[in-house]
């Protein structure tokens, strides 16, 4: 254990220590398991745990009249759609929570007198809005009405308010980064205020100061304070809500680090399962949920949340009925929708006990002599303890199939993402994917280490049709590679697009970026000018790889834009960041940087043609998609490569037909193939 604990201390990303300390745990609670039976004292497992430090306690104060002195981790939203993370700011000298209520005068006047003179000097601030009837939407509203230039930061569920016990507009925390405590609790713009900012900016120590609020303070709105819990609380609610949305990972055998197997494993863990809540680590769902509806959403709602979190809270009383988790089992190994028409099998692969794996690429020749029509896959990894998730593709066979290192497959067309709880995927009604004979399948596998050396032999079975469909599932890639991220930059943007030339329906987005990545998101601009911010990603985490397919699809009409943004923290701040000393450029390994985005679609009215390929439309349309910096949907002299610039002036003008001074769509296709610059290896 010790040596496990050794290696994955090395992890720089938080996530992966945490994963350390629950496999620990799990190996606690597998001991005491072991030694008293099937059924032990859930309790004792926490001492044992809390003696050593593996896990820490709620945040609440045990006692409710008890100040609240620390600041628990959290994540919120705030009215631009960006995450703040509370312990992403451990390097600067203090950070200023403050209440906020819309309208109100008292959060305007403090902040008036106090943001400018201590933003300059590295204090961080922002305010927290637990109002149950304000929405996002309503906060920027009002803070555009009230010039209010900061955060405010959307407490949904109000469990970030209660748990820093946060009571009034304008009551304002001061927070010691690194220590997480509560340094000062009151009005701002006081004396008492100041001194400690002073304080901490001169990096002195500082005690908790208390001052009460004046008389005239506007209470925040709470939510409704939670009712005595029902004696089958855990039975009638918690259980089954914890086997819809995190049992298929946390299940014996499954990916999760520790399995939901019963109430006393739920109890043992409820400390770090709160604060996951809080932080939004888990459920591992990152897309903004004010923004568009997908299948397989994972995320908790705001009465789910403060269900779960209020009966942890309690104690987590396993109180009457029955224990639903019980019947959470190893996954047998099926096929859920029968038996495949073709069974790919990946090569084996050794996964050591401890560290951290490059991401693998495997190719399978195709064995078929045949050209099929796809519609239904599924992805049966051999040790589910391992596979993180697959992205499976095809495309051209190589020289040579088995493992490799290149994961030019993303760029080909695929078949499917898995991940756990998605493990089968049936095509959209009436499609199919075309794979021609003598293709290949390419497959991207992710695999954790668990602290037990094993093997993965992933599977993959393809479901065909009997005959050709009305409509060919497509898949197009949004990439960039001219990015180039600044060393040290904290907020760096990059941006690319795909632009339809007929008719679509989109099906689902794919967002991907590795460790610098922070934020994603896909934006539509319809022919008629419109934009609509379909998919946000706010906190956008590398180690959870997802395609969100829409629960109603987009239609898409020709001339549509679809742009896809990403922004990149190349700070030290950002703990999983390789190296902050480098400028960043694209490239496949995960310390280098992709801007990638996939989307599904289908034509409206189908071709005959809809099956092949086209690499010159392909890469053309990427390569637009990139260099089109100020997407007017055509490509100017002045964003062509520099070095080309003056050799391309007079071909580029003559290409120009409609002398628009750009190169339209079809326009810079010609002009990109006659010029020779639509191959891969341009790129």
């Amino acid at each position: 254990m010790a040596a496990y604990l050794v290696d994955n201390l090395s992890f720089r990303n938080k996530s992966n220590l945490e994963l350390c300390f629950m496999s620990i745990h799990q190996r606690i609670l597998s001991t005491l398991a072991s030694v008293s039976g099937n059924v032990f004292d859930a309790q004792f497992a926490v001492a044992v745990l809390l003696s050593v430090g593996l896990i820490g306690t709620a945040a609440a104060a045990d006692n409710p009249d008890d100040p609240v002195t620390r600041a628990s981790d959290f994540t919120l939203i705030d009215q631009h759609g960006k995450a703040f993370n509370l312990h992403y700011h451990e390097q600067v000298p203090a950070i200023v929570l403050m209440g906020h209520r819309n309208g109100s005068t008292h959060v305007s006047a403090a902040i008036a007198d106090i943001s400018e003179q201590w933003s300059e000097q590295g204090v961080v601030f922002a305010l927290i809005n637990p109002a149950p009837g304000e929405s996002r939407a309503d906060i920027l509203a009002d803070t555009q009405q009230h010039e209010l230039d900061m955060p405010v930061l959307k407490d949904e569920a109000g469990l970030v308010a209660e748990t820093l016990a946060l009571n009034h507009a304008a009551e304002t925390l001061i927070i010691e980064p690194g220590r997480w405590q509560i340094v000062y609790r009151g009005p701002a713009a006081t004396d008492a205020f100041s001194t400690t900012l002073q304080a901490l900016l001169a990096d002195e120590s500082v005690a908790l100061t208390e001052q009460a609020m004046p008389a005239d303070a506007e209470l925040l709105p709470q939510h409704a304070a939670a009712a005595e819990l029902p004696d089958a609380m855990y039975s009638d609610t918690i259980a089954p809500l914890l086997v819809e949305k995190c049992a298929d990972c946390h299940r014996p055998g499954g990916i999760g680090p520790w399995a939901m197997t019963n109430h006393a494993m739920i109890q043992g863990f409820s400390p770090m399962i709160r604060e996951t809540i809080l932080t939004k680590r888990m459920p591992p769902w990152h897309a903004d949920p004010k923004i568009g509806e997908f299948l397989h959403d994972l995320s908790l709602s705001v009465d789910e949340a403060r269900q779960l979190v209020s009966w942890i809270d309690a104690g987590a009383p396993r109180g009457e009925g029955e224990d639903k988790l019980m019947s959470v089992v190893e996954q047998a190994e099926q096929w859920e929708l029968g038996e495949p028409d073709l069974v790919v099998t990946l090569p084996k692969f050794d996964i050591p006990a401890t560290g951290t794996l490059d991401y693998q690429f495997f190719e399978v020749k195709n064995p078929l002599d045949r050209d099929v029509w796809v519609r239904a896959i599924q992805i049966a990894p051999g040790d589910r303890q391992v596979v993180h998730h697959a992205i499976a593709t095809f495309g051209a066979s190589s020289n040579e199939a088995g493992q490799s290192n290149s994961s030019e497959s993303l760029f080909q067309p695929q078949l499917m993402t898995f991940v756990p709880g998605n493990e089968t995927y049936e095509y959209p009604e009436n499609t199919g994917v075309y794979v021609p004979a003598g293709s290949s399948f390419y497959t991207q596998m992710h695999y954790t280490t668990y602290g037990r050396a094993t093997s993965d032999e992933t599977r993959i079975g393809l479901y065909f049709r009997d005959e050709a469909p009305e409509h060919v599932l497509q898949h197009y890639s949004i990439v960039n590679p001219e990015l180039r991220i600044p060393q040290g930059v904290a907020e760096h943007e990059e941006t690319a697009y795909y632009q339809f030339q007929r008719d679509a329906v989109i099906y689902s987005l794919f967002p991907h970026a590795h460790y610098r990545g922070r934020s994603s998101e896909f934006t539509i601009r319809y022919p008629d000018g419109r934009e609509e911010v379909v998919l946000s990603v706010p906190n956008y985490d590398f180690n959870w790889q997802r395609y969100f397919q829409f629960q109603e699809p987009i239609e898409a009409p020709a001339g549509t834009f679809v742009i896809h943004r990403t922004v990149y923290d190349n700070s030290t701040a950002n703990l999983s960041n390789p190296d902050p000393s480098v400028t960043v450029r694209f490239g496949e390994q995960t310390w280098e940087e992709m801007l990638y985005g996939g989307i599904s679609f289908r034509y409206e009215e189908p071709s005959e043609s809809d099956h092949e390929i086209n690499e010159d439309d392909y890469m053309a349309a990427l390569a637009m998609g990139f260099m089109d910096v100020n997407i007017d949907g055509k490509i100017a002299l002045d964003e062509m490569p520099e070095q080309s610039r003056q050799q391309l002036a007079l071909p580029f003008t003559i290409m120009d037909r409609n002398k628009t001074m750009g190169l339209e769509y079809p326009e810079f296709r010609s002009f990109m193939v006659q010029s020779n610059m639509l191959s891969r290896d341009a790129f």
